[in-house]
């Protein structure tokens, strides 16, 4: 397998039709994640992406987005963001691990939201989740059928309720499905930083590179590729707020915020509600929540997809020893009675060598 190394810009009109060409014919790659589009948004505030072009017998057969760090190790396309990992291929087209990275000249590969269907590249996995999907590609009232109509009918009758309560408190309750206001966007944005500030976090939303990458992807608005910013008003107050990404069929669940002093009001719930009511109206059959298993995320689920942790590195490697080595510590820190501490070891080796956090200062 052969490559050509390039940085987003560079991918004319045939290479980017063809990468879109080959999202299209597999389902595995319906995910916005995996559109052009998004990895070109990364493109424009970190200088240090790349796009592995690769080739069989002079035909272009996959495209491998990923950022190339000072190491010489590869990060997932947008790093921490980015809720589906992996390379984009043309069918039938399964490179192993060691033709994958040779391809891309780096001597490792971490991920963490890499979909166990990469039969080939999962081998270094130690950690699987689930991201859980709404699945109305059949219908609503198919879709209501796996979930069953007693659990329906306490939905509506939860939502319409909080409803009441809303519009007697502030006035008609109003849902956007794509807002574009600068309001709308600073709002949520404020009470998102709220939600991580409550829950000890140091995560900022808007600030940085990612900050950067959230103000493109919300103004592209392309029949494939989307950023969506949802909207739930009562009277003249946001009360919740989402923003998305959605291809031709899949809207992708990322930064959902709320105001946290209406809780009892459930907006969250009424905005994914609201949400699913007009999937079909946008043309969308899939509701991804993201890597997880929340409650709000089984809820509305019926389906999910595999998704897993870890590494790929070429054998032999200082990348793969590295990896090897820290792997073997934190397999026995795992084993040990750590209680409440039991991930510490893991999301500490993450913080430091094989995790998918890229440094804000690219140079």
């Amino acid at each position: 397998m052969r490559r050509h190394l390039l940085d987003p810009s560079d991918l004319d009109a045939d290479l980017l039709a063809l990468w879109k060409q080959f999202c299209d014919g597999n389902s595995l790659y319906h995910s916005p994640f995996y559109r052009p589009q998004f990895t070109q948004a990364v493109a424009l505030a970190r200088p240090d992406a790349r796009v592995a072009v690769l080739e069989e017998r002079g035909d272009v057969v996959g495209f491998f987005p990923f950022h190339l760090t000072r190491s010489g190790t590869g990060k997932p396309i947008g790093g921490h963001i980015n809720d589906y990992h992996g390379p984009i291929l043309a069918p039938g087209v399964e490179p192993s691990a060691h033709a994958l990275l040779q391809a891309a000249g780096i001597s490792a590969y971490d991920y963490n939201h890499l979909p166990a269907a990469f039969t080939a590249l999962t081998a270094g996995a130690h950690t699987f989740s689930i991201s859980p999907q709404m699945d109305l590609s059949d219908g609503f009232e198919a879709y209501l059928a796996r979930k069953g109509s007693q659990w329906w009918g306490k939905v509506k009758r939860e939502v319409r309720r909080r409803k009441r309560k809303a519009e007697d408190a502030f006035g008609p309750v109003r849902f956007v499905f794509h807002d574009p206001s600068d309001r709308a966007y600073s709002v949520h944005v404020a009470m998102k930083n709220t939600q991580y500030e409550r829950m000890g976090l140091r995560a900022t939303m808007g600030d940085g590179w990612a900050g950067k990458v959230l103000e493109t992807l919300r103004h592209m608005q392309e029949p494939d590729f989307a950023g969506i910013m949802s909207t739930l008003y009562a009277g003249d107050r946001l009360i919740a707020g989402h923003v998305g990404l959605r291809s031709a069929t899949v809207l992708h669940w990322w930064f959902p915020s709320y105001d946290l002093s209406l809780s009892k009001l459930g907006p969250g719930i009424s905005l994914i509600h609201e949400c699913m009511l007009s999937m079909r109206e946008h043309g969308l059959a899939i509701v991804d929540f993201g890597k997880g298993d929340e409650d709000f995320k089984m809820y509305f689920a019926d389906r999910h997809e595999k998704l897993c942790e870890g590494s790929i590195s070429h054998a032999g490697s200082m990348a793969a020893t590295l990896r090897q080595g820290t792997d073997a510590l934190v397999g026995f820190a795992e084993r040990l009675p750590l209680g409440r501490f039991k991930t510490y070891p893991r999301r500490a080796v993450a913080r430091l060598i094989s995790g998918v956090n890229l440094p804000e200062e690219v140079g």
